[in-house]
């Protein structure tokens, strides 16, 4: 499912999507619904996080047909995207430890 939906992405037409990477998708067990995770570092640096997610959200159901097509099974899982933050957080630690960057301050509610 992953290599179908980061293939259909790379084929849609759209700017916003310019490298998003399809990191993991998870699929529950009565394969009601399937959460692909994504990561797009670029938009996010340059603060177009929110259109990457509008974008996503629009091409949900073109993704959804070619799915529903190319998986072999009775029942094909509704997919749904959502930001990974596992790249992100990598990256923050690798600065960290470079000393690139400055440790965040604990929050008031800890």
């Amino acid at each position: 499912m992953r290599e179908i939906v980061a293939t259909e992405l790379e084929r849609l037409d759209d700017d916003r999507l310019q490298m998003v990477t399809v990191t993991a998708v998870e699929v529950d067990n009565d394969l009601a619904t399937a959460k692909v995770f994504y990561s797009a570092l670029v938009a996010e640096s340059e603060g177009h996080l929110g259109e990457v997610s509008e974008a996503l959200e629009e091409a949900r159901w073109p993704i959804q047909k070619v799915l529903n097509g190319a998986v072999r099974a009775r029942k094909t899982p509704q997919i749904s995207f959502h930001a990974d933050d596992v790249l992100r957080n990598a990256l923050r630690i690798d600065d960290l430890l470079a000393g690139r960057a400055e440790p965040e301050p604990p929050s008031s509610g800890e």
